[in-house]
Parts: structure tokens; sequence; C-alpha cells
């Protein structure tokens, strides 16, 4: 019988094959060092793929503004616009596009003056608020939109163009910057292009409403972000972790931690809280942010010297209901939060990450809950926990009954009928390692059904360490039993 030792490092694995009689080692078979990459820069640890990543970005950007503007100027050529010959294009090049969409709005423009102001807008759309993607830079990038407005308002200008070439006579600067008050945002920009468009279609009557509109959204089309994935779930693997800031979880999760207290009077033995303590616990976390485990014993109302398991040098606190002390907080629904029931509020949490326009959110807000314009401002710029937990919604809905009752999560997991709460071995029957990403589906993520290759359609793991290090125990086992037989023990 063949046993192999393993020992694995970041990039190397040292591997000894030897045979056992009576569960003796009786022959040393084979053994070496397998040096392999970890996937990171020496000087750096960053990951190899993070440097490429970072100037993929940017190209990215550039090549969809470049696809961009040749629609729209394509669009603009068949609709006579802009001119065809070369010189013609040359002295419309001279021309101030800012100039242009000030005048646009007092004086009709020649075809190709107009045909250069739109063609313009397809290089500098603004900036769209993207929740998911800016997170607290677009804090930030609010209060210089606020400021432009503010002084767009003060100064009479209709619009953002018309703003631009007054600052631009008066020799300031025009460059959009972070900090100088000058940061526009996409909706600046409709305003502007439908300011344009009213004040121009009566001199432009070969333009009907069906070209103004295919001109308007080949300028402002945006691609959804494609969606983040959430790896699956431990329990059931057909379906995706949650977010940790679904009210859900956040339930779950004090239970967990509520049934798992166990306290122990001084001079006594450990016991889990009785039903009426568990429960003032459980009510105290859920209206709370967190709270101390002295002040969690004063909660379930015994003595002060009681001592809670939980508690250690590192720890000296538990967390409440992280999702409520955000949305409940005054400046957002306040009180109401904890009113509308767990479904309504699963129903908000969605919302808030999934809806990549702060407009479009704050308008269901508003419309949905009849929140004013600040509170449904504060609910769309509040900062959710982050993250997903290792079960899905569907998981945790078959648990929570069974823990509101008093039982603990592998209990709990025996008693919904989803298998064991963390044995998750294989029967050992496979002559050969196969990808992790087959066998390890709860923990990788990005996996396709349709995809043409193993990582493509089982996903891998975010750790290019780890992935690499897999990768290279799955080639060394496999080589192993190739010579030598499969061993029985590893």
């Amino acid at each position: 019988m063949l046993r192999l030792g393993l020992d694995l490092g970041t990039n190397s694995i040292g591997w000894v094959l030897y045979r056992l009689e009576a569960g003796e080692p009786v022959e040393l078979v084979d053994g070496g060092v397998l040096i392999h990459s970890d996937g990171r820069n020496p000087k750096n640890r960053a990951s190899n793929a993070a440097d490429r990543r970072g100037k993929r970005g940017p190209r990215r950007n550039r090549d969809r503004m470049l696809r961009r503007r040749r629609s729209v100027a394509r669009l603009l050529h068949d609709l006579g616009l802009l001119p065809k010959d070369e010189e013609a294009r040359a002295a419309l090049r001279n021309l101030d596009p800012l100039r242009l969409r000030a005048e646009a709005l007092d004086r009709p423009l020649k075809p190709h003056e107009l045909g250069r102001v739109l063609l313009s807008f397809a290089d500098r759309r603004g900036f769209k608020s993207n929740r998911k993607a800016d997170g607290g830079k677009d804090g930030a990038i609010r209060k210089e939109v606020g400021e432009l407005r503010r002084r767009m308002a003060q100064s009479g200008a209709r619009t953002l163009g018309e703003y631009l070439w007054r600052r631009h006579n008066q020799g300031k600067t025009i460059r959009a910057r972070l900090g100088n008050g000058l940061y526009p945002e996409r909706a600046m920009i409709e305003d502007e292009l439908e300011a344009i468009h009213k004040a121009q279609t009566g001199h432009h009557p070969g333009l009907g409403p069906n070209h103004w509109d295919e001109i308007i959204n080949t300028i402002l089309f945006q691609r959804p972000l494609r969606p983040v994935d959430r790896g699956h779930c431990t329990l059931m693997p057909e379906e995706k972790r949650a977010y940790r800031a679904y009210p859900a979880f956040q339930r779950f999760r004090i239970l967990q931690e509520v049934l798992n207290i166990e306290v122990t009077p001084p001079g006594g033995s450990a016991r889990p809280l009785e039903r009426e303590e568990r429960e003032r616990v459980i009510t105290s976390l859920l209206s709370s942010k967190q709270r101390t485990f002295e002040q969690l014993v004063r909660d379930a109302k015994l003595p002060e010297d009681m001592q809670i398991n939980l508690r250690s040098t590192a720890r000296d606190r538990i967390d409440g209901d992280l999702t409520a002390s955000v949305l409940g907080a005054k400046k957002c629904f306040d009180k109401r939060w904890r009113q509308l029931s767990l479904e309504r509020q699963q129903e908000v949490v969605e919302r808030l990450i999934e809806v990549e326009d702060s407009l479009e959110l704050e308008d269901w807000l508003r419309d949905e809950f009849d929140l004013s314009e600040e509170a449904a401002e504060a609910v769309g710029a509040a900062r959710l926990p982050q993250g997903t937990g290792n079960l899905s919604i569907a998981a945790i809905m078959s648990l929570l009954p069974h823990m509101q009752r008093g039982r603990r999560y592998h209990d709990a997991v025996s008693d919904a009928g989803l298998g064991h709460h963390s044995d998750m071995r294989g029967d050992g029957g496979m002559a050969r390692l196969p990808y992790y990403g087959k066998v390890l589906a709860r923990h990788v993520l990005g996996g396709k059904a349709d995809g043409s290759g193993d990582q493509e359609r089982y996903g891998r793991v975010a750790n290019p360490t780890v992935h690499i290090a897999l990768g290279q125990v799955r080639r060394l086992f496999n080589e192993i039993a190739e010579c030598y037989g499969k061993p029985v023990r590893w």
C-alpha cells in the first residue's frame, strides 16, 4: 500500500512516496521537491494579474470612447451633419465646440456646426453615478457636482456648456478636476442635449424625433456592469451566497452567535442561555449596532460576575444588526425601518445592492416609502456591510425557524434536511485528481455552464497563489499515480 506525504508551500511542494505494510513504513519509493511560481511580483508581493488589470482598465475605456466617437460620427455623416471631404472636416475641427454649445441655445446652427457640437459630447459625457462601483468616491463626487450646480445657478447659466464658455471668456480654467468645483455629472449633459434639441429642432426639418433620439441614445449609452459572482452556498451548491447586508443574514448571524453563548457562574459549570435570557439578548442585538459582553450580561438579566465563553482578549463585544443600524438611522428610515417586514427590508437592501443609478434608486425610495428627498439621498448613499456569507438566502430561510426555536447551527442543518454542516468529503473513488473547481464548487467563483475550459466552466479561487498551488498538487499527484499507481493514503 502506497502512501503519499505532501508539504505545501507558497511556491514549492515537497513530497515523499513510501510503502506501508501492516500500517508501518517499509520502503521509500520516491520523493522530491516541485518548484513553481506563486503568481506574485517578488518586489511587492502583489498579484501579477493586478498590474495587467490596472493597465487594461484605462485601455478599455479609451477603446470604448473611440468606438463611441466613430459610431456617433458615422450617424452624423449619414444625417448630413458632418462633411465628407477631408478639407471640410479639417476646417470644422477648428471651430470651438464650447462656443457653439453656448450659441446653440439662441441662434440656428448650420448643419455642420450642429454636427460638431453633437460629436464633442461623445468625448466627454460627464460622470454617471454608479453606486456599486464607486464606493466612497461617489460621495466626494456628489459634493463636487453639487458645487458645480450651485455655481451654475448663481451665474444664471442655462446649461453646462454656456457656463463653461463664460468661464473660458473670463480666462478661467474649464478643466474638470476633483476639488476645483467643475466636475460635471451625466445628467447635466442630458439636460444640455435636451435644451439643444429643443432650440434647434425647428431649424433642421430633416432631423425627425427618431433621429434625435438615436443620436442622443448613441452618445449616452453605457453598458451595465458585469455582476460580481458571489460563489456557491455551502449547504445548497446550486444557490448563490447571500450578501452580508441582507437583513435575513444579519438575523441568522446574531442567532448563531447567541446560540453559541455559554455562561459560567463563579465556581460553577458552563451552561447555555435559557430561552428567556436568549430572547432578551437577541432583541438587544437586533436593535443595536453592537453590544459589549458586560451589556449582554445585563440584557439577559444575569449576575454581573457571570462569565461568557465567547469573551477573550481579542474580542469584547458582539456585532448587532449592522444593516438596521445604518438604514434605521434618523437621517434614513428612522424608526420606520424596524417596522417593515423582513421581506420588505430584504427588497430595499436588494435594490441598494443591485441598482447602479443613484437617481433611479432615490426616485423608487420616495415613491415606495414616501421618504423626503434628503432621506432618500441618505439611504442611497448608505454604506452597508460588505461581502457575502457562506450560505444562500434559501438555506438561511430554511435554518431560521429551527434556530429561532433554540437549535444550534449544526442541529438546525440536520433538522432542515440539508445534510451535514461540515463533512464535505468525497468517497475517494476517483482514479486521478480532477480540476479542483469541479469538487470544490463551494469555494470557487466565476463558473459558467457553457464555459470552454475547466477554469471557465467551474470557476477558480480568487487568490492566485492558492489557485496555482492547487493546480500543481493535481499535476504532481496525477504524475505520481501514472508512474507508481494511485496512493491509497495521502
